[in-house]
């Protein structure tokens, strides 16, 4: 039996209720759930309402409120959400760590005290210049992620993570976090290169979400 539009909307509405705010999630959901709910009428004989609520009660545990250290413990959602979220963060920030260590190496091997000072103020402006057409780049997604006027995971991860990077990006850009690289010290300078590196190899991943968001609210407008 197939659920007539008014049921899918009750089904989305109870989603809502509990805490699933993100259209590519809900969007999901509503798929799996309005599946289980034909299968229990189909084969039960029970009533939607019934089946309805008997299907949100196997899902009562997906749907709870939860947090995680990995993404700060005031950050809390449905646990659906919030695993995709752990998953999404620890996934991008292995592959920003090991990114970011290719940069951290080419520098041990060509500035250990190969380069002069000049050398060292280039590469500092240029980093500079990277954290501010990084900034930029955030600034352009979160204002067109607003004017989208649609949640997705997508844009909570984004607008979470983009949100505290945005800050050392455009202080450590206009020069308000110094950039500790020196001739004289070079341990302090391949931890900066290290840090700086994984700053802009996770933004520019943030930078992916919002895009992913974008593409998905393209394909919803076109449905």
């Amino acid at each position: 039996m197939k659920l007539t539009v008014k049921q899918i909307v009750k089904i989305e509405e109870t989603l809502v209720l509990n805490g699933i705010q993100y259209d590519d999630i809900k969007l999901e959901l509503t798929d799996h759930i309005a599946s289980e709910i034909e299968e229990r009428i189909s084969i039960q004989g029970v009533p939607f309402e019934v089946a309805l609520h008997n299907v949100f009660e196997n899902w009562k545990e997906q749907l709870r409120p939860s947090s995680s250290h990995w993404v700060g413990l005031i950050n809390s959602s449905p646990k659906i959400v919030l695993d995709k979220w752990v998953r999404t963060t620890k996934r991008l920030q292995l592959k920003a760590l090991l990114i970011a260590l290719l940069p951290t190496l080419f520098f041990a091997y060509f500035f250990n005290g190969k380069q002069n000072k000049f050398d060292y103020t280039i590469t500092i402006q240029i980093f500079k210049i990277m954290c501010l057409a990084i900034s930029l780049s955030i600034i352009i997604f979160k204002f067109l992620i607003f004017k989208s006027n649609i949640k997705t995971s997508f844009s909570l991860y984004f607008n979470k993570n983009a949100t505290v990077f945005f800050i050392y990006l455009i202080f450590y850009g206009l020069g308000f976090i110094p950039i500790k690289l020196s001739i004289w010290d070079f341990g302090t300078s391949l931890f900066f290169v290290l840090l700086l590196s994984f700053l802009f190899v996770y933004s520019l991943f943030c930078l992916g979400l919002a895009y992913q968001h974008l593409q998905f609210v393209k394909k919803i407008k076109f449905t």
